[in-house]
């Protein structure tokens, strides 16, 4: 996608992301307010900590569903010198051998029916180590078992070395798969940002060095050291009775003694007084930037201060974002996209960031232009508006949050394991935001102003740049910095941006109606199709016959939401112009929002009536859907007709998009795996264009991308709803809104229209490079094969998919240690009507060759596995998901199947079938399909480092 921009759904994102940074203030202290006192927790004698929280008091948590996580409070930060990347590869051991399980953890948890990275995982980071379970169909038995293993992963692992020897080959290959440009950039930001600390010296993954050479006693004395139930926490999200878990937790768990734990590592950077001034310089760079950080303490105890302190923080960084936002519009030529971000880099000390993109050569313009915006926000502070504002949205949510912070459902999981590795607590709604109330009376605007100039007079500061295609940049010397920061101050700066008063605006009356007719009514389905007198089409479906049916009291019916699409025949994949500027209208159109307003009129008005609708054009359609609330159904098709009677384009976004796109098209940086890309897709394809080139996009002028759009909304349209409105009101509605749209296809010939499917060309080769920079190999592979799609097939294929990648894991990962991470994905493409297979993994480049034979072995004994314990499994599966889907999303469930059966077969047949869907995952059906599945047309890739 080359350019979207959300029309309805970022002031929903907002709001969570408010709700999220309020509820951590009250909880992000500890104190008097403890923890919630729905969780029921405890330590034992030898300090072996648990958190529990009965999930039947939650009514959106999935029933039947345990979460578990054993959390070891330890992780890379707590390793020596010689240890690297120990935390990690002990996570790894312990699901080998252990005492009381001999064939190994993983085993224990694959016989109890438990697949690895669906239903139990594990990870490492600095400070922590966890282990996690999803338990199904919880019994007191099945949740003992995890227990039990649990207890084995914490005290009783045997760490061999003949199995670790083994393991390092996975290992290593982890290390391999996060070897990538991207990674790269990551960890070297990472670095600067916690210079002074032992993050950049102990990275979590270790070195291939240490991967290769670290002997299984440094692993043992690291488990010795730090897996004692004294660094332990036990945190279950389960619908079973407390009391009788706290038993079991302390039969399981309380045996083992308490141990003395090494003196930890500080985890915080030594802050000094001094600019440090660093370079991002990946020769991989497309990105010409200038960042500025401050970095300062940030510490909390449990006192009301300091929950006030983190109000402050809160309210201030708010008001920086809002600034800044505004300041983007006065920047220079050549500078661009002014932003601002804070966070944390240890437990105690924030970092407070700024930055600009610049054109390429311009970074000095671009820090000189960041740091007069600095300076002019420090110097004129915040206004009191703007600070009312903000206050008020604290009060509010707050409010609000106290009865929205009672339904979290599984939620609860997720907030009690962050908690517990942040030593804080999760704290009553109620209590925390009455707490918040309270504390943030005696705040003002002194406050926050005095907060956004400590903030900017930190002494640690950092500096660094980033530049296309990893080319130097000298911005002199901290003598120097400090010199235009001199000079800044003493300028007299403009003041800052104010908030401009937004119009309250309104979507053109219809003053013209069309008219409606019945075509057709199904009324054991609840389906009615009617012809619009514009030539449009409307499909309508009443959910409650299926409601009845399927004994649904959905979220959806009780909400009375109203879920809506328009599929038309705009494709991209031309066969007559340019599927660039087919894409671009679409998207520039998406961006304009509504013709003739400001955007922030625009985002003004979808705030109020809180729309969710989006699009997607594929090669040979375009949809748009959304849903809303019954009764604003009516500004949901507005604002869909104005995108279509009124096809034109800002002259602002094209301008910004269109320099944007050309910016990028002009960056003279290939990476090698983008050049290993190209080759694939010319191989697959033929000649395209994975982007559009500069002479592409300079023949695109806002008249030809308006006429682009004005083709594409003569094409007719079909529309689907799903609602649970009077049939009256709603083909009401239709006339006033759709059926008024002029269509217009008379005026283009039938060759403009036309569109092509994206098609994979037939026969086989191999792309096989050697240009890899990084010591790692890949694999590709895309394969297709003619099959017809129906429902049934689609599932089948789905559940193949799954069951070819887990064997492929077994036989590459566990059997011969070859791939860490491998992806499959097989489907059943109802746009082209093929069985479209994609496998990846990176590995050894010594092992690439075998391992590609093996994924040939592996393919071709597909049909071999599928058993009847694996069959037996996903047909329960996918019960229990048809009936969750039918409980919770029943409407839009319907609205997706209704719009392929209609586009496909031209009935509603799929919506009679669908009880059928499980009579294709039987063992013989499957197997049928299976060995079907022969892919003959088919890219393999190969890509390797370069030759030495």
């Amino acid at each position: 996608m080359l350019f979207r921009r959300n029309w309805f759904n970022a002031t929903h994102v907002a709001l969570l992301f408010l709700l999220s940074v309020l509820s951590s203030i009250a909880n992000a202290q500890g104190g008097v307010l403890g923890w919630d006192k729905r969780v029921v927790h405890g330590t034992l004698d030898n300090g072996f900590r648990y958190y529990l929280f009965d999930s039947r008091q939650e009514k959106d948590a999935p029933e039947g569903l345990t979460l578990a996580n054993l959390v070891v409070l330890s992780g890379a930060i707590d390793e020596e010198k010689d240890q690297l990347g120990v935390a990690h590869m002990v996570e790894h051991m312990v699901f080998h051998e252990s005492d009381g399980l001999p064939n190994g953890v993983r085993k224990a948890f694959t016989d109890m029916g438990f697949q690895q990275g669906r239903d139990f995982n594990a990870m490492t980071n600095s400070e922590n180590t966890r282990y996690m379970v999803n338990l199904r169909d919880t019994t007191s038995k099945r949740l003992n078992s995890v227990l039990d293993v649990y207890q084995q992963i914490a005290f009783h692992a045997q760490i061999k070395a003949s199995s670790l020897d083994k393991e390092r080959l996975i290992i290593q290959e982890e290390w391999r798969g996060k070897l990538s440009h991207r990674s790269r950039i990551n960890e070297d930001k990472k670095a600067l940002l916690r210079v002074g600390s032992l993050y950049p010296e102990r990275p979590v993954i270790g070195t291939q060095a240490s991967i290769k050479n670290t002997p299984a006693d440094k692993l043992q004395a690291f488990y010795k050291d730090w897996y004692a139930p004294n660094n332990m926490a036990l945190v279950l999200f389960a619908p079973v009775d407390m009391k009788a878990l706290e038993t079991q937790i302390k039969r399981t768990f309380g045996d083992e003694p308490a141990r003395a734990l090494p003196i930890r590592h500080p985890k915080d950077p030594v802050l000094d007084d001094k600019l440090k001034i660093g370079q991002l310089n990946d020769t991989g760079s497309k990105v010409n930037r200038v960042a500025f950080l401050y970095r300062f303490k940030s510490e909390s105890d449990g006192s009301d201060e300091s929950r006030r302190s983190g109000l402050i923080d809160y309210m201030t960084r708010n008001l920086l974002t809002q600034q800044i936002r505004r300041q983007r519009d006065v920047l220079p030529e050549h500078v661009r996209v002014l932003s601002s971000t804070k966070g944390t880099v240890s437990p105690n000390v924030a970092i407070l960031g700024f930055s600009v993109n610049v054109d390429d050569g311009f970074h000095a313009v671009g820090l000189q232009s960041l740091i007069q915006e600095l300076v002019r926000i420090n110097t004129h502070g915040f206004s009191q508006a703007d600070f009312d504002r903000v206050y008020d949205k604290v009060v509010d949510t707050a409010e609000r949050n106290k009865t929205a912070a009672k339904s979290r459902g599984t939620i609860w999981s997720v907030k009690m394991v962050e908690a517990v590795t942040s030593d804080k607590s999760v704290h009553d709604p109620e209590e925390s935001n009455d707490r918040i109330l309270r504390l943030v009376q005696s705040i003002s605007l002194a406050d926050v102003n005095a907060r956004l100039d400590q903030w900017l007079s930190s002494s640690d500061r950092i500096l660094y740049t980033q530049a296309v295609g990893g080319k130097g940049v000298n911005l002199g010397s901290m003598k120097d910095v400090e010199a235009i920061f001199d000079t800044m101050k003493k300028r007299h700066l403009a003041p800052l941006e104010i908030e401009q008063e937004v119009t309250e605006k309104r979507l053109p009356k219809v003053t013209q109606t069309g008219s409606i007719t019945l075509i057709n009514r199904e009324k054991e389905l609840g389906l009615s199709n009617w012809s619009l007198s514009n030539g449009d089409k409307l499909t309508l479906l009443d959910p409650r016959v299926f409601a009845e049916k399927y004994h649904s009291v959905s979220p959806e019916e009780t909400e009375r939401s109203s879920y809506f699409s328009a599929v038309s025949g705009a494709g991209y994949h031309v066969a007559k112009g340019s599927p660039w500027a087919e894409q671009i209208a679409v998207q520039m159109s998406e961006a304009t929002g509504i013709y003739g307003w400001t955007d922030e009129e625009f985002q003004k008005w979808r705030r109020k009536h809180t729309l969710s609708l989006s699009s997607k054009q594929k090669a040979q359609s375009l949809a748009y859907r959304g849903s809303i609330d019954d009764d604003k159904l009516a500004q949901l098709l507005a604002v869909y007709r104005v995108n279509q009677v009124t096809p034109k384009i800002n002259s602002d976004v094209y301008d910004n998009v269109m320099a944007s796109l050309k910016r990028n098209a002009g960056i003279n940086v290939e990476r090698p795996v983008e050049v290993f890309s190209r080759r694939l897709a010319t191989a697959r394809f033929g000649d395209t264009d994975l982007a559009p080139t500069l002479p592409i996009l300079e023949s695109m002028s806002l008249e030809t991308l308006e006429a682009t759009r004005q083709k594409q909304v003569a094409l007719p349209v079909h529309y689907f709803m799903v609602s649970r409105l009077p049939e009256g009101k709603i083909t009401r509605l239709a006339s006033r809104y759709l059926a008024s749209i002029p269509r217009n296809i008379a005026a283009y010939s039938e060759s403009d229209y036309e569109t092509t499917s994206v098609l994979q060309r037939a026969g086989e080769s191999i792309v096989d490079v050697s240009l890899n920079t990084e010591p790692k190999a890949e694999y590709r592979l895309y394969a297709y094969q003619s099959l017809p799609w129906t429902p049934i097939t689609a599932v089948q294929l789905t559940y193949l998919g799954e069951r070819l990648e887990a064997q492929l894991k077994q036989r590459l990962r566990s059997e011969v240690q070859g791939v860490y991470s491998v992806r499959v994905g097989l489907e059943l493409n109802k746009d082209t009507n093929r069985a479209e297979l994609k496998i990846q993994y990176s590995s050894s480049p010594a092992r690439l060759d075998d391992l590609a034979k093996m994924t040939e072995t592996v393919l071709a004994e597909l049909p071999d596995i599928v058993t009847q314990d694996w069959v037996t499994d996903i047909h329960k599966a996918f019960t229990d998901i048809e009936k969750n889907r039918f409980k919770n999303a029943l409407d839009s469930t319907l609205l997706h199947r209704l719009e392929l059966s209609e586009t496909l077969y031209g009935d509603a047949r799929y919506l009679r079938e669908m009880d059928a869907l499980t009579s294709g995952l039987t063992k013989s059906k499957l197997k049928d399909v299976a060995m079907t599945l022969i892919f003959k047309d088919r890219v393999t890739g190969l890509y390797r480092p370069l030759a030495e």
